[in-house]
């Protein structure tokens, strides 16, 4: 059964949709994600982030189905685009609007279907998050709220993307244009803080709903570990804009790095435990500098979450030491290394190792930028090398 569309109100929709340049791109892990606890949450073999253009569905990330598309005309979550609310279809053969569907009469034998519709920042309705079973039954009220919740996830994934992919053009654009950079990075970090408000907000209802226990937890888990890493990214980019025009004051007292150092080692150890990796310490000697203690907390957190991303197996170390009458903090680990010829490329703001482009390693670019300026208003050096043994090197040194 086609859904027909006023021609208007479709041509800004498929307009809404093609500005996200998602279509035919290749799987990300954060949609899958989405995916697979919308399954787990609703129990159903199928769930599919489906995104709906003039003739057809495509999936950006599927559970439990093979096929990478389906015709417009067959689509339920066509059927998504004309409400806010969920679309559910208890048992698709004995709904007229379905009954004749090849989706039902065929593989994969639809039965029951629930769609929470995809809703962009201009109010166009993109496709659906939509669960599948093979069997008729029905959503429970939390099953609903959990499943318009991954929906706005989803949104706010789609976001993000087309965010990133406007920094890539800027980049391009203004590459000796410091000043409108920083406008922009300030104006982006704006715009992500309310979705990220909206995401923590949905976690504060869901975790005084019924669905704590079982798939209810994990949902909540991911959730809150995405909401994490996205409001970090803010951060980085707030601080990022703050530093480069010199906005942050230092507030030096004297500290000791050594215990610095095996404070951010420990902390950083249960992240590091589930990649397999181990976090050490050769912080055995107090190692005295005045310096700001939160700011080159900051930059070593960003070298050991660095260290722990681009490394697969063995290890990082954290050291803190004297050197040349000069205090030091150093992380080592055991990655996949710096080319010599990204170095300084790197202390950049939104500059990337080509290893980390050709891994698709997920990050902002800013991490090593920010480290850099940190240590630079202290007076002080960033210096990047090769391990004997593998890996990289990145030592701090600050003024006596």
């Amino acid at each position: 059964m086609s859904v027909v569309m006023d021609s208007a109100h479709e041509r800004d929709r498929l307009a809404a949709l093609s500005a996200y340049d998602v279509m035919d791109t290749p799987p990300e892990r954060d949609y899958d994600d989405i995916a697979e606890l919308a399954a787990s949450l609703c129990g159903t073999p199928i769930a599919l982030v489906s995104l709906v253009d003039s003739e057809r569905q495509w999936f950006k990330a599927r559970v439990g189905l093979e096929a990478w598309e389906t015709d417009r005309d067959t689509s339920f979550c066509a059927h998504d685009l004309h409400s806010d609310e969920i679309m559910e279809v208890p048992d698709a053969r004995v709904d007229r609007r379905f009954v004749d569907n090849p989706l039902v009469t065929g593989d994969p034998f639809v039965r029951f279907y629930a769609g929470a519709p995809l809703i962009g920042t201009s109010g166009h309705r993109l496709g659906a998050l939509c669960v599948i079973d093979r069997e008729p039954r029905t959503l429970t009220a939390a099953q609903r709220q959990g499943l318009q919740t991954l929906a706005r996830h989803v949104v706010t994934q789609l976001e993000l993307r087309r965010y990133a992919r406007g920094v890539a053009d800027v980049r391009r654009r203004l590459s000796e244009a410091d000043q409108l950079k920083d406008e922009f990075v300030a104006r982006i970090t704006h715009e992500l803080r309310t979705p990220l408000t909206s995401i923590n907000g949905y976690l504060e209802i869901l975790e005084d709903a019924e669905m704590v226990a079982g798939a209810g937890a994990a949902f909540l888990e991911r959730i809150r570990r995405n909401s994490e890493r996205l409001i970090s990214l803010v951060d980085d980019m707030l601080l990022a804009s703050q530093l480069a025009n010199r906005h942050i004051a230092l507030e030096r007292a004297d500290i000791d790095l050594a215990a610095l150092a095996r404070a951010a080692g420990a902390q950083n150890a249960a992240l590091a435990a589930g990649k397999g990796l181990t976090v050490a310490t050769d912080a055995v000697q107090p190692v005295p500098a005045h310096v700001d203690a939160r700011r080159i907390g900051q930059a070593l957190d960003r070298l050991i979450l660095n260290a722990i991303k681009f490394t697969d197996r063995g290890g990082v170390t954290v050291a803190a030491a004297v050197r040349g009458g000069r205090p030091v903090l150093e992380v080592r680990d055991t990655g996949v290394g710096i080319d010599p010829a990204d170095r300084d490329r790197v202390l950049a703001p939104f500059r990337r190792a080509g290893a980390a482009e050709q891994a698709e390693v997920q990050g902002s670019g800013l991490g090593l930028s920010i480290v850099a300026a940190i240590v630079d208003a202290h007076g002080g050096t960033v210096e990047i090398a090769d391990n004997l043994t593998g890996g990289t090197t990145i030592t701090l040194t600050f003024g006596a």
